[in-house]
């Protein structure tokens, strides 16, 4: 009988084998000792309501502000971010790093919403001219190897025609990134490890629908808080030919044997975003 993965599962996610290559022994700490150190925060709770609602768009169901409105209300409410002591939290654990914070209020994130999902009809029909939806909220459950399997959820996959009337098609595997204005700095942008999700989307969903990878496109799409309108949404899209997805597919194997091993090396190079840093579960000698 095949001896169980280290982490307790029978898959793995692109989140775990970004961890794992970030640095082994915060992988080690999150996923196989199932330390959680996860903080609610409004950054990602915005990207949940947005993509929420481009979900409900892609699939035929019109954009709803009161809708939209209303889930912030609800959840900057429930979870206190625009309380004093939430604010003074911040600022504090942003002065420890060195950073400054600049509080957004609950109207800041109704009025991004409000502009995003304003500029995302045109956005789709001006970027993808005649884009028909294949899938949004793709699950992927591709088999990796006989004890394992990939876990993940494609955004949005659409169809298009290269040119009207050529008959040939090509898909687009895009994953929607909610960022402040500015989208992506440049460096993110060249990292291999901020590019490899949705080149590994787009490998398992070729292997799920047996479609040739050379026919897929990627991108990511900047959903981008406190831009104007017209400016709020952003493609990127990058070459992820065979070289690249042979790259990718390697992190993954590689991820996958090292942890069987239990090996757990710290990398020091990683510490500054980490949630472990100064804690009980790591000296963090590098910080």
């Amino acid at each position: 009988m095949a001896e169980k993965f280290p982490t307790g599962k029978l898959h793995v996610s692109y989140s775990e084998v970004k961890a794992w290559a970030e640095c082994p022994f915060r992988h080690y700490l999150m996923y196989v000792k199932g330390i959680n150190t996860y903080v609610d925060n409004p950054y990602a709770d915005f990207g949940t309501i947005v993509h929420e609602a481009i979900e409900d768009y892609l699939k035929g169901s019109p954009f709803d502000l009161n809708v939209i409105n209303e889930k912030i209300d609800t959840r900057w409410n429930e979870k206190g971010y625009n309380t004093k002591e939430y604010i003074d939290q911040i600022i504090d654990d942003r002065k420890s790093n060195g950073w400054k914070y600049v509080h957004e209020s609950i109207e800041d994130f109704q009025n991004s919403a409000k502009t995003i999902v304003e500029d995302f009809p045109a956005f789709m029909d001006e970027t993808f001219p005649g884009w028909n939806l294949m899938s949004a909220e793709q699950q992927l459950y591709e088999p990796l190897n006989e004890e394992l399997s990939f876990k993940g959820f494609i955004d949005c996959v659409i169809a298009r025609e290269t040119k009207p009337g050529s008959g040939k098609i090509e898909y687009w595997v895009i994953d929607w990134k909610t960022t402040k204005k500015t989208g992506w700095f440049w460096k993110k942008k060249k990292e291999f490890l901020s590019l490899a999700q949705v080149a590994l989307y787009k490998q398992y969903w070729s292997n799920k629908f047996n479609i040739p990878v050379e026919d897929i496109k990627v991108a990511y799409v900047f959903l981008k808080r406190g831009a104007k309108p017209g400016k709020s949404i952003e493609l990127f899209t990058f070459s992820s030919g065979p070289k690249f997805l042979q790259k990718a597919n390697d992190l993954v194997n590689k991820m996958i044997i090292n942890v069987k091993k239990g090996t757990k090396l710290k990398n020091y190079n990683n510490c500054v975003f980490c949630p472990y840093k100064n804690t009980e579960h790591c000296s963090g000698k590098g910080w």
